[in-house]
Formats: C-alpha cells, structure tokens, sequence
C-alpha cells in the first residue's frame, strides 16, 4: 500500500529532525544523562514536529541499545514501537478523546506497571481541546503521576491550556522551519523517490510550505502524482498559483492608481483558478517585502525571495514609500479577516485593490487647512454684503385662530430697537427683509463725505437726519408691540407723509412733541421686555375638526411634515404615510401603528428629524411620542389643568374656572 511521503519519510532518530536543533539537544541530553521529566508540552505550529519528537522520545527512554541519546532503531523495543505493537506508548488524541471519562480511563490504567518497556508514555495530541472537566481530572495525576508514567503533551494553541497544566510541564515551543531547511529536505526526499527536482522548484514548495515540513512534503507528493520532472511551473500550477511576477503588476497598478488593471489583473488570476486568500496572503506578504526594501538597511531583513525578485523589490519599495506599503497591508489585511468570517473572497480582495487605488486620507485632509485660512475672510465681509435670512413661517399648535403678528421670536426684526430699525423700514413684512436695507447694511460712518446726496437712494431710503423736522419719525421709536397685526401702513415710498390723522384709532397717540433738533443718530429708547412670540394662524385651523376620542385635538399640520419627511427621508416617510397625529397641549403624539413604534424607539436619528420638522413648520420645538389611546386618556384626566396652563403659555386666552369654589360660595 501507498503511503504519504510526510508519512514515509517521518524522522526516526533525532539527527534527521530538521530546523529543531536547540530542542533536539535538549532532550537527547536529558535520554542521555538520565534526567528524564515526568511531563513535558511541545507547543508550536503545524508541521513542525511536535508529534514526531514526541514519538522518537518515547522510543529513545525506552530502547535497549541507545546511541548518545537517539534510539538504535533496530531492538525490539524500537522495532516493537514503530509497529503499534507494543501498548505501553500510547498516543491519544485529545480532539475526539476529550471527555473527562477518557481521561479517568487514562488516569486507571497509570497504575499499572507498563509490560515490555521502561516507562508508560502517554502521547496527548492536540491536548488545548480537552474540556474542563477533563483537564481537572488530570492535573492530579500529572502534578504527581508514578515513577513508571511520562505524559507528552502536544498542542497549536498553548493560549487554551490552562496554566495550572502548563506549571507542571517541561515546555518546548517548536518554531517554524526556515525555507532552506525545508528546501534542503524536500531535496533529499525527491532524490531519494528518484524525483528530478529543480532548485526553484525546492524554493517555491519551501516559501508556499510557511514553515510547515508536513506541507511541503504533501506538495512534492501532489507534484510526484503528476510528473516524474518537476519544475517550478508544475509546482505552481498544482500549489494553485502562478509567477510571482502578478504581484509587482498589481501593485504597479495600484501605484498608479489604476483600479481597473489591478481588478483585470485579478481576473485574470481567477481564471487560472488561483486561490483567491492565498493570493491575498501573497500580496500582505508582498507590500511587506516593499516596506522592508523602503527602509535603510532593510535589504537583509528581506527573505524567500529569489535575486531577480530582490532586485524589484529595491528598485520599487523606495518609490511606493514606507506609509503606502503599511496601507497596503492593512487594507489587505482586514480583507483576510472578513474572508475568515465568511464573506465572498473574491469581492472582499476587490474591495481592498480599488480603495488602494483612491488617495489617501491624510491627502485629502490637506484641503482641511485651506478651508480654515478661508473661513476668517468669509468672515470679514461687509454686512451689505451678506443677504438677510429669511424667516420660515410659522404655526401654532392651538386650535383657536391666533392673529397674524409682524414677525417671527428669536431672529424677527421686532425685537430689534429703533437704533436697529430706522423709520423707512416696514415692521410689518419682515418676510421681505432682503428688500429693504438695516441699519446695519449702511452706517452713517460709511460714507461721511456726502452723506445728504446719495447717488440712488430714493425718499424710503433717507435716513432720519436729513429730515429732522418731519413728524413721522416718531414711529420709528416704537416697537413691534406698538403696532398691531391688522394695521394698514401708509405707502412705503412717503412714509415721511404720514400724519397722526392717518394712524388708526385704535392705536395710541403719542403726545404733541417740539420739532428735534438735527441729531446724528435717534436717541435710544429704554430696552422693553421681549414681545411675547405670536404665530401666524394656519388656514386649516378655521376647518372644522372632529377631536380625538381620547380628548386629544388633531395636529393640523402633520400633513405638510409629512411631506417634507417624503423630500428629506423616503424610509421615514413609508412609515409615516398613513399616518395621523395629535397634540395633547404637551407633545405631538403620532399614530403610526407598532411597526413605527419599533422603528422610531431606535433610531434617534429619525427621532431628531421628525422634531426639526414639527419645529420649522409649527414654530416651537415640542416633543414627540407614539399614541396610545389608553395611556393618553389616562394621563389627559390627570393633567388637564397643567395642558390648560401651558396653552396659556404659548399666547392663549385661558380661562380656569374652579366649579367647586363657586358651590361652595
């Protein structure tokens, strides 16, 4: 029967151990000198030879005839080993044996003497995938097992042994073979099976081998299968990868920011059936090679590569650049990782080529500093210069009539004071604020050369020092407050020939005053508290309405949030597009059934949305919140008072009468 050649060739003495020398010496003098251990770890990666150190130790405590510390390979006891007949070496494996009853049934049979050897050796692969339980079970026996017991435990992950069962080990950490290691025993293998190897070909199995024996044996074997002559095509083609030369074209290509050669060139690779994570493996490795032929002296960290790939390496890592390489790799990187957990390789390797075709960050944060070195100009741009912002109009949540007011809280013009608003400028239409210049926009200070003949001022336009004696700058000392809603104002091109016969009756007449005398500028008036904001009523609020069952009133103007949500989020909106709401005197209340519910308790973005609308199209930033027939009637009965107070707050007439005091009375 045919066996493998990691198999055929597996060392039988400690000499033929390859690339372990530092461990090799150490347990061929404890055979030797006779201080054997009781438990021993061999810790490293695949291939390395934990399994078979182990083995040729077990041989070696046992044999009749030792050499120096290696086994004879030729008594019965060796012969007898090698066989599997003789049950006093046993070797478990912990990955299918990793129950607590297989390590009781392991700690019963330590207690008899072994039968044809010196000592019982209890081989214990992969020992990290015993569970708890079972590694509880055998720390006694192992802190303190009889004269005649070995244990040799074998493990990847030393991480998942517990440091309890590490304490009581002797511990050797295997390392990875080097690739003239493992070149030169492919070698001496090919030869052996009467293979034609050639010199690359040895290198090219002992670079894809990652340190790993076992591999590059199984890979010669692959080749073996197809040719009797193998040469560095053939291990490329059965190894799943092709000339190394696809990987400077890629990163040439994604020097050059060429997104769709990089991608072609990785088409093409897919066509030769390359594995994809192998290939992005290759490229971590490969933009390593660049960053270390970048550095000074990097030349001879540089390793596994051939003299014609180091010469590419050195003429191109300088000019890709330290800070490119180190990008590379972790984009190349975090792609391994999700292709790892699954996702799609090919898309995952696309990903990391065309985002390493695209600038920099640190590139496009250079605009950054620009923008900042711009902004204090923007800054120092004249007043006049700088368009007035228009008011969005705005609506009260109540459902009586509220009247129009001249402007808008907050920024509204009618909070300014007459030194804000000269007397030719219309305090009813603050809407058409752009229209007509501020006090702001032209200082008495900007043109003091001829300040009584403007070019193209036009009578609306002349301040209130050419006309001193005119009797209609008196209402320029008042404010928004002075002025009711439904005032008719004279026409705004001869607000100067407007007399106090003219005002309506209702409005207060200021006392006879002496002509002013020509002054710089009108004197300020003390500040005012702040007018109380007054909202432009919504024509819907005159429709009647029918009130909800609960005692809530409608919101009228949920329709335009709504449509306003439709321009600004569609997602939003599918939520919302049949839906309806109410205002309880304290929130808006949105009937939009459990799967807007759900939606809206989590997102706090939608959340925010939905209130800036409310506030731009009511005027006032309430908040928001799902309506629930039951628990909205419920606290309408319990807060009816405090909703009335805070319609009253809003501007309101409201009238609290207490029934039970008047009974009472």
């Amino acid at each position: 029967m045919y066996r493998a050649l990691y198999r055929k060739w597996r060392p039988q003495r400690f000499e033929d151990v390859v690339g372990q020398r530092a461990i090799v010496a150490a347990l061929k003098n404890q055979v030797a000198s006779g201080r054997v251990g009781h438990a021993y770890l061999f810790t490293g990666v695949r291939g390395t030879g934990k399994t078979t150190c182990a083995k040729i130790f077990a041989k070696a405590v046992n044999c009749l005839n030792p050499q120096g510390g290696d086994p004879c390979c030729q008594c019965a006891v060796c012969r007898g080993i090698d066989g599997g007949s003789i049950l006093d070496v046993v070797e478990m494996d912990a990955a299918s044996n990793n129950g607590v009853d297989d390590i009781r049934d392991l700690r019963d049979e330590t207690a008899y003497t072994p039968s044809s050897c010196t000592y019982k050796v209890y081989i214990i692969d992969e020992v990290h995938m015993l569970s708890t339980a079972a590694f509880n079970a055998l720390l006694k026996t192992l802190e303190e097992p009889p004269a005649h017991v070995i244990f040799i435990l074998a493990t990847t992950e030393i991480q998942k042994v517990p440091a309890t069962i590490r304490s009581r080990c002797q511990r050797y950490d295997f390392t990875r073979i080097s690739p003239e290691d493992i070149a030169g025993r492919v070698a001496q293998v090919a030869a052996a099976e009467q293979l034609s190897l050639t010199d690359k070909a040895a290198a090219l199995i002992a670079r894809l081998a990652d340190g790993a024996l076992r591999d590059a044996l199984s890979i010669l074997d692959t080749c073996a299968g197809v040719t009797a002559d193998i040469d560095e095509n053939v291990v490329r083609r059965m190894a799943g990868v092709t000339d190394r030369s696809y990987l400077f074209r890629i990163s040439q290509a994604v020097s050059a920011r060429d997104a769709a050669g990089a991608l072609a060139e990785l088409a093409a690779l897919r066509q030769q059936s390359v594995d994809v994570k192998r290939l992005t493996e290759e490229l971590i490795a490969h933009y390593r090679s660049l960053m270390l032929a970048a550095l000074p002296g990097g030349q001879e960290l540089l390793s596994g590569v051939s003299p014609d790939e180091e010469a590419l390496y050195l003429e191109q890592g300088p000019a890709l650049g330290r800070r490119e390489a180190v990008r590379a790799i972790r984009a190349l990187g975090v792609a391994l990782e999700h292709m790892a957990r699954g996702s799609d390789q090919r898309i995952e390797l696309e990903l990391a080529l065309f985002s390493l075709t695209e600038p920099a960050q640190t590139q496009q944060a250079a605009a950054v500093p620009a923008a900042a070195a711009a902004q204090p100009a923007r800054q120092a741009v004249p007043a006049a210069a700088q368009p007035v912002r228009q008011e969005t109009t705005v609506r009260p949540f109540a459902s009586a009539p509220v009247s129009p007011a001249p402007a808008a809280p907050a920024t509204a013009p009618a909070a300014q004071s007459a030194q804000d608003l000269p007397p030719w400028e219309e305090p009813a239409a603050p809407a058409t604020a752009p229209a007509a210049q501020s006090a702001q926009d032209l200082p008495p200070w900007e043109e003091p050369a001829a300040p009584a003949a403007p070019a193209v001022q036009s009578t609306q336009d002349l301040p209130p020092w050419e006309e001193p004696a005119a009797p209609a700058t008196a209402p320029a000392a008042q404010s928004a407050q002075d002025l009711p809603p439904w005032e008719e104002p004279a026409a705004p091109a001869a607000p100067a020939a407007q007399s106090a016969q003219d005002l309506p009756p209702w409005e207060e007449e200021a006392p006879p005053e002496e002509p002013a005398p020509p002054a710089p500028w009108p004197e300020t008036p003390p500040e005012e508290p702040a007018a109380q904001p007054v909202y432009a009523a919504d024509p819907q609020l005159d429709k009647p309405r029918r009130a909800a069952a609960d005692g809530v009133n409608p919101y009228p103007q949920w329709a335009e949030v709504v449509n306003r949500i439709q321009q600004t989020d569609p997602m939003l909106y599918g939520y919302l597009k049949k839906s309806k709401a109410y205002f309880d005197g304290v929130r808006v209340l949105i009937d939009g059934g459990k799967t807007f519910r759900d939606f809206i308790r989590v997102n706090k973005g939608s959340q925010r949305l939905i209130k800036k609308l409310i506030a731009e199209v009511s005027g006032i930033a309430v908040p928001i919140g799902p309506y629930e027939p039951e628990k909205t009637a419920a606290r309408q009965k319990t807060t009816a008072e405090d909703s009335l107070h805070k319609l009253e707050a809003l501007g309101l007439e409201v009238t609290i009468e207490d029934n039970a005091r008047k009974r009472r009375s």
